[in-house]
């Protein structure tokens, strides 16, 4: 199995090889389209990192407090451990990633509140 950058940060943040192996258990049911995205993010230049971060801190600042929380709310009530979450946030290279991370591992809970997914877009057409 192929490990993405970002999931062997994650591995080491949590200080568990078994979310190597077992991604489920740490990153909920949306895991495999978080390691996905996780592999995605491998595939970038550090200057379409830096074109999507500079898509993050340009929205509208009450646009992006809102998604933000949106996204770490929902990822806090997904994952049963609080600091994987955080860990995961950790795991990535910057703000917009970390928070999309958020926003996927709870994407579920966020479209039951008929809200969308805000932050993932910004990574659209890099």
């Amino acid at each position: 199995m192929t490990i993405s950058k970002t999931h062997q940060k994650f591995a080491r943040l949590t200080n568990n090889q078994r979310a190597l192996s077992h991604p489920e258990e740490f990153l909920g049911p949306n895991w495999k389209d978080v390691l996905n995205f996780w592999f995605f993010i491998d595939t970038l230049s550090e200057e379409q990192i830096r074109y999507a971060e500079r898509r993050f801190w340009n929205l509208d600042v009450a646009d992006r407090i809102s998604a933000r929380n949106l996204a770490f709310d929902a990822a806090t009530d997904t994952i049963m451990c609080h600091s994987d979450a955080d860990e995961a946030f950790m795991a990535t290279p910057g703000h917009a990633v970390g928070n999309a991370t958020r926003e996927l591992i709870g994407a579920h809970k966020i479209l039951e509140q008929g809200k969308e997914l805000k932050i993932i877009q910004l990574f659209l057409d890099l």
